[in-house]
C-alpha cells in the first residue's frame, strides 16, 4: 500500500482532459438506458424478468419488445465499470492540481454517500421500491466508498480482488458450498453473506438488507448484489490504469483501439463458447436441461440471449463488458476526429453529465404516466416516440447543467 499523499501510479501522474471515447460509451449507455426506462413507464408490453430465482419463461414471441429490453442490458455493467475507470482519471487530474490523497479519498466517500441518498430518496420512490432499495446507484455508491481506500493498492491486488468477486459463484459451487454449506442452493452463498459461515446478522432486517446487497436477490428491494458488481467496478479501475498508462506512454489511440477490440472480441468469443456448452455456474438460464437435452428452440434469439441480470451470470458479464470494450475501441479509433466528435456531440454531453442525466430522465419519463395514472398504458410505438422526444429535451438541460457546474466548481455540483 502506498504512503499517504503518494500516487499508486507515479509513472503516469500527468494531467489529462476528459477522454472523449469514455464519454461516448457512457453516453451511448445513457441513451439505451433512457429507452428502457421510457419503456418502464409507457410501454404496455414491456418485458422484464431476468431474475435468477424466476422460472424461465417460454420463448418470447414479440421480438421487438424483447430487443428493447435486451439492448439495455449493456448499460449497468458499462456504468459500473466506467465508474471505476473514471476514478483513475479523476485522481490523476486532482493530483496534478495539487490535491492530497486524503482530499481525494474524502471526495469519493462524499460522492458515495450522495449516490446512496439519491437512490433511496429519489430513485426508489420513482420505481415504487421500498426504502433502502439497492439499485445501480447504491452499488456504485458503495463501490466509491470502498475503493476510496483500496484504490491505493497495487493494480495486481485489485485485479485479484475483482476476479475473486466475479468468480465467487463458481468457487461457491465447487469449493465452499460442499465444505461449509452442503446441500445449499448454490447461489445462496456469498463471500459477503456471513450468515452462511456462522450465523451473523441474525436480526431479520439486517439479514434481509445484507442479502439484498449480496448474491441473494430474493428480497424485493435489492437488484444489484455487491459481489459481482464490486468486481466489475474493480475491473474498471484496472482498465482505467491501463488506459492512463497507454496515454502517458504516448501510445496512439489507434493502437489502444486495436487492443480493446482484441479484448472485447475475446470476451464475446468466451461468451458464445460458455453460453453454448455450459450450465451453472456460468449460466443461470442454460440452454441445456439437466438431462443433457437442449431446451425447445434453444437457439432462437429470445432464448439464446435470455440471461440472468439479477444477479448477473458470468455469460451476462462477458456479453455486456465485451460489447463495452468494442464500443470503447470504436471511440478511441475516432477520438481525434473532430468531425466525428461534432457529429456525436449530444451523446458526449450525455456521457459527461451522467448522474444529472440519470436523475432527470427518470423524472421526465415518469411524469405524465404517473400523473395520469396511465403507467404502462401506451403502445411500443408511442414509447419510442416519447424516448426520442425525451432525449431532445434532455440535451439542452445537460448543457445548462454543465454551465452551472463550471460556474460553481466548488459547490455540491462537483459530486455529480
Amino acid at each position: 500500500m502506498t504512503v499517504e499523499g503518494e500516487s499508486p501510479f507515479p509513472k503516469y501522474e500527468k494531467l489529462i482532459g476528459r477522454i472523449a471515447a469514455i464519454d461516448l460509451v457512457r453516453g451511448l449507455a445513457m441513451v439505451l438506458m433512457a429507452l428502457d426506462h421510457a419503456s418502464t413507464y409507457w410501454n404496455s408490453g414491456r418485458l422484464f424478468g431476468e431474475f435468477y430465482y424466476a422460472s424461465r419463461p417460454p420463448i418470447l414471441p414479440d421480438l421487438l419488445q424483447f430487443f428493447i429490453r435486451f439492448v439495455s442490458h449493456w448499460c449497468a455493467p458499462t456504468f459500473i465499470c466506467l465508474a471505476g475507470t473514471s476514478m483513475v482519471f479523476f485522481e490523476s487530474r486532482r493530483l496534478e492540481q495539487g490535491l492530497s490523497q486524503k482530499e481525494i479519498t474524502e471526495h469519493y466517500i462524499i460522492r458515495g454517500v450522495i449516490l446512496l441518498l439519491i437512490e433511496w430518496l429519489l430513485i426508489a420512490p420513482l420505481f415504487e421500491a421500498g426504502f433502502l432499495y439497492f439499485g445501480v446507484l447504491a452499488a456504485i455508491g458503495v463501490g466509491f466508498i470502498l475503493f476510496a481506500f483500496i484504490r491505493k493498492l497495487n493494480t495486481k491486488v485489485i485485479l485479484f480482488f475483482s476476479l475473486l468477486l466475479l468468480l465467487s459463484p463458481i468457487f461457491a459451487e465447487f469449493i465452499w458450498n460442499p465444505i461449509f454449506n452442503p446441500g445449499a442452493h448454490p447461489i445462496s452463498f456469498s463471500i459477503f453473506n456471513m450468515g452462511n459461515l456462522g450465523g451473523f446478522f441474525q436480526n431479520e432486517f439486517f439479514k434481509n438488507w445484507f442479502n439484498a446487497m449480496t448474491y441473494n436477490p430474493v428480497w424485493p428491494y435489492g437488484l444489484y448484489p455487491l459481489d459481482p458488481w464490486l468486481g466489475v467496478m474493480g475491473m474498471g479501475i484496472v482498465l482505467g490504469r491501463w488506459i492512463l498508462k497507454q496515454k502517458q506512454d504516448a501510445i496512439s489511440n489507434r493502437t489502444i483501439s486495436k487492443q480493446l477490440f482484441t479484448i472485447g472480441g475475446a470476451f464475446l468469443l468466451s461468451f458464445f463458447i460458455l453460453r453454448t456448452t455450459q450450465g451453472f455456474p456460468f449460466n443461470y438460464f442454460p440452454i441445456w436441461q439437466d438431462t443433457g437435452v437442449l431446451i425447445d428452440n434453444a437457439f432462437a434469439f429470445q432464448n439464446y440471449f435470455f440471461m440472468s441480470k439479477y444477479p448477473p451470470s458470468m455469460v451476462f458479464l462477458l456479453w455486456t463488458l465485451g460489447g463495452m470494450c468494442l464500443a470503447l475501441a470504436f471511440g478511441f479509433y475516432f477520438e481525434e476526429d473532430l468531425r466525428f466528435q461534432k457529429l456525436v456531440k449530444p451523446i458526449l454531453v450525455f456521457g459527461s453529465s451522467a448522474l444529472y442525466f440519470y436523475c432527470t430522465h427518470l423524472l421526465l419519463y415518469a411524469a405524465i404516466p404517473e400523473v395520469t395514472n396511465l403507467v404502462k398504458g401506451f403502445s411500443v410505438q408511442i414509447t419510442l416516440i416519447v424516448w426520442i422526444l425525451g432525449l431532445i429535451l434532455l440535451y439542452p438541460c445537460c448543457l445548462e447543467f454543465q454551465k452551472w457546474k463550471k460556474k460553481f466548481p466548488n459547490s455540491v455540483l462537483k459530486y455529480f
